[in-house]
C-alpha cells in the first residue's frame, strides 16, 4: 500500500512543478507562442506540460527556463 501513496505524492509534487512554470510564465507576461519562441521550443510541447498531457522531461523543462534566468533545483520536501 505504500507505493499507490508514494504514487499519489510524486504526482501531487509533478503537479506543484507544473503549476509553478505556468505561473512563472504569467509573471514573465508571456504566451505559450513567446515562451516557446524564447527557447526555440513547439509552442505545442510548452501547452502539453501546462495541460499534463504528458510528463515533463528534465532537459525540456530546462531548456525552457534557462532562456529566461531559470532551472530546476533540489529542494527539501517540506512535511504537511
Amino acid at each position: 500500500m505504500k507505493s499507490f501513496k508514494n504514487e499519489e505524492r510524486v504526482m501531487e509534487l509533478e503537479y506543484n512543478l507544473i503549476c509553478d512554470f505556468i505561473k512563472l510564465r504569467g509573471e514573465l507576461g508571456l504566451t505559450q507562442k513567446e515562451m516557446g519562441e524564447a527557447s526555440n521550443t513547439l509552442r505545442e510541447i510548452i501547452a502539453a506540460i501546462e495541460t499534463r498531457r504528458n510528463h515533463p522531461q528534465i532537459n525540456s523543462l530546462i531548456k525552457i527556463l534557462e532562456p529566461f534566468g531559470y532551472t530546476l533545483s533540489i529542494t527539501k520536501i517540506k512535511e504537511d
